[in-house]
Order: C-alpha cells, then structure tokens, then sequence
C-alpha cells in the first residue's frame, strides 16, 4: 500500500548528522564555529568539519561579529549560546560573561564569587572544558599571581586576545631582539 502524500514529505530529523560550521580567517589563526541553526554550540582552534549544506543565518551572524571583535569593532557577542555542562561549569561560565571587555578576574576570585567552596584549580577545570571559547571569555581568567595558564587555544592566544582587549599592556611581554 502506497505511502499518504503528507507522510511522504515529513522527513525524521536526521539525529546524527552533522552541524553547520564556519571558518573565521584572524590574527589567531582559522576560528571555527559550529551552529545548530538555532545555537552556536561549539568554538574551536581545531578544524571541524560540518554539514556542507547552506550556511544558516545564525553562523553568518557569528562570523561577522567574531571579525568585527578582531578588528576591534565588537567587545560583546549577542548570539543565542548552547551552554552543555554540569551545574558547576554553566555557574563558572555565567561568572565568566560577567568579566568585562578590557578586564580580567582569578580563578579564585571566580570561585569566591559563585560561593561554596570552589578553588581555583576546580574554576581552571571548568575554563577549559569551556566549548565556546572567546564568545564565554575564558581567556580573562587568571591566576592569582598574575600568570597566563591554561587556554584552550594556546597560552599565545590567550596572551594576543588580552593585549587586543588592553588587559595586558603590549610591552610587559615584548618580543624578543631579531
């Protein structure tokens, strides 16, 4: 018995396939994101490959602000986020939106602010399980010595996107005689 028309035309979702992803030429190299359609639910400094489909507007969207911030147009990201993590990680990343452009904040300082008994090195944990990168600004986290630790990306990353905001002034680091 043949198919009704309407059933014909409703596809299942396609459950594994692969997301929508875009590369970001920059100063830190190819930025890749990764949409949903609806969120973006991944950043990388790693290739990731996607759905070769049409890109959706979101990741359009994302891509334009992700340039504009390297060309120091943008200091805030207005784009719909997938935040998967457990209840501690999306405290952490909350408290992470919150450190202004231009400003950076402990690991302590962060585990003092989302109470208990977080220490720094649980803070550092969440940073790097952190999937968006530069949109969740972990890289203005630091150590309560002043260091540069830890960055998904590279502590070269982390050192460029803080010099580009001014939170580390150009000189302290500078590069050495040729």
């Amino acid at each position: 018995m043949p198919m009704p028309t309407a059933a014909r035309r409703t596809r299942a979702p396609e459950l594994f396939a692969p997301l929508h992803v875009v590369a970001v030429d920059g100063p830190l190299g190819k930025v890749f994101l990764e949409s949903d359609g609806a969120l973006i639910t991944r950043v990388s400094f790693d290739a990731i490959t996607g759905n070769r489909s049409k890109t959706p507007p979101l990741l359009t969207e994302a891509a334009r602000q992700v340039d504009h911030y390297f060309a120091g147009k943008r200091r805030t990201f207005k784009l719909p986020l997938q935040r998967l993590g457990t209840r501690f990680q999306r405290l952490v990343w909350a408290a992470i939106d919150d450190i202004p452009y231009g400003r950076t904040l402990t690991y302590q300082a962060i585990g003092e602010r989302i109470g208990g008994r977080a220490l720094g090195r649980t803070v550092g944990h969440a940073c790097g399980s952190n999937p968006l990168p530069i949109l969740v600004p972990c890289h203005r986290v630091i150590a309560s010595d002043g260091l540069l630790t830890g960055y998904v990306g590279g502590l070269w990353r982390k050192k460029w996107l803080l010099e580009h905001e001014g939170a580390l002034p150009k000189e302290l680091f500078p590069d050495p005689p040729r």
